[in-house]
């Protein structure tokens, strides 16, 4: 597990860079924020916020291969379908920043072309996943970027800091801010439900909900957990799953117009209401949480090491299984009963539901692997290594070695690696 710098941000001076004649010139406009935590009722809405993108002029991802051009780090000059491994991205650091960042946020679009990704250099970066190469860079947060979510229709892109800010941006050809809520503490998780509603939650134990028509942001909804790490909205976009700090799964009803129900009475398994489950599911902190397809169950993992999955129906819990390895952090289903875990050990591993096994373990990032997403093939991962990797899911799984492993072909980049022992 490797530990990165934390950044505190009591003001900041953003650069606003673009290339102006298509030549690389560069110019650099600055201005002073002073970054404030203040109650949602006082927040100010921001419509039409000076530009904060980058057409990017660097390249964030470096060439593994001499013989590629592509940005991307291939394997034997090509990038062949058939190989369990695709691509791996190492982000790059833009000035002022000298170290590369780690990532902790990640999303795929809609149509399965882009994904935006984002970690300690406060920077959002929407990266091109044929390329590799970054096509724009939302800049404004200032201070760890926690989150980031593409909507549904694929028209916005949500991002939540420890700067106590929800960030709304249009996802155009030239990405711009469109709306900017504080709340008086750090964002860790956001999720959409529909385009025009979204929840988030943080360091505390209320949950907030922006509405993009009213533009309205308002607490919904008061728990006894402090520390809310993850936030889902389920598939049928009538409840919304979050859990934290004390290992409670609570799930939330609400209706059409985003509004929460009832409180939930603590400690048990449903409320007064039948509209509400808190139920402890996990001793130690929970990192993230899965719909099934078709709502009815739920999956989480947390820093207790076990993965859960949940009967939301009969409200009771179907498996509980403690993985050897490190603290679980990462969650992504594969296929009804398959799950990618990422964990503290750089390490990612396919979980069956039905034997409760660890399949096969991916090996090759350098540091903790905090997020994990997919697209139709591949298996999008995020890591404290400042890398993303892409991994083809089935042939993975097919070329693990006689010890369950699928062993990263690229050289492990640190020399804390736990994989680079592997990998030698």
């Amino acid at each position: 597990m490797q530990y990165r710098r934390v950044h505190t941000v009591n003001s900041t001076f953003a650069a606003i860079l673009f290339d102006l004649s298509g030549k690389g010139w560069l110019r650099t406009f600055c201005f002073v924020a002073i970054a404030t935590c203040s109650a949602p009722s006082q927040a100010q809405e921001i419509v039409d916020f000076p530009i904060q993108t980058l057409p990017n002029p660097f390249r964030d991802s470096m060439p593994f291969n001499a013989h590629s051009d592509s940005g991307r780090w291939l394997e034997g000059g090509s990038s062949n379908a058939n190989q369990p491994f695709v691509d791996v991205i190492r982000l790059s650091s833009l000035p002022p920043n000298t170290e590369r960042p780690v990532v902790t946020a990640i999303s795929v679009s809609p149509n399965g072309n882009v994904i935006a990704a984002a970690g300690d250099d406060h920077v959002i970066r929407i990266i091109n996943l044929e390329s590799g190469k970054t096509i724009a860079t939302l800049m404004g947060h200032t201070d760890w970027v926690q989150a980031v979510e593409f909507s549904p229709s694929g028209t916005t892109l949500a991002s939540c800091s420890n700067d106590g800010s929800l960030r709304i941006w249009s996802n155009e050809q030239l990405p711009k801010l469109i709306s900017e809520k504080i709340a008086g503490h750090a964002l860790m998780s956001l999720t959409y439900l529909g385009d025009d509603s979204i929840f988030a939650a943080g360091f505390s134990n209320e949950i907030y909900r922006y509405d993009s028509l009213s533009k309205e942001f308002k607490v919904i909804h008061t728990c006894d957990c402090r520390d809310i790490r993850t936030v889902v909205a389920s598939p049928d976009r009538t409840r919304i799953a979050f859990g934290g700090r004390d290992g409670v799964l609570r799930v939330l009803r609400v209706d059409l117009a985003g509004q929460g129900s009832l409180p939930v009475k603590e400690g048990s398994h449903r409320s007064a209401s039948e509209n509400e489950i808190a139920v402890p599911l996990h001793f130690e902190r929970i990192r993230n949480l899965q719909f099934s397809a078709d709502g009815n169950q739920i999956t989480s993992v947390g820093e207790d090491r076990r993965i859960v999955h949940f009967d939301l129906v009969n409200r009771v819990t179907i498996t509980k299984t403690e993985i050897e390895g490190g603290k679980l952090l990462g969650l992504c289903q594969l296929e009804p009963n398959l799950f990618a875990i990422g964990s503290s050990d750089n390490t990612i591993r396919i979980f069956s539901n039905t034997d409760q096994q660890v399949h096969a373990k991916l090996v090759g990032h350098d540091g903790s692997v905090s997020v994990l997403k997919r697209t139709q093939k591949h298996l999008i991962s995020g890591s404290f290594d400042t890398t993303i990797r892409i991994w083809n899911i089935d042939q993975s799984i097919a070329s693990i070695d006689k010890l369950g492993r699928y062993v990263h072909p690229v050289a492990a980049q640190f020399e804390d690696s736990g994989a680079a022992n592997d990998i030698k």
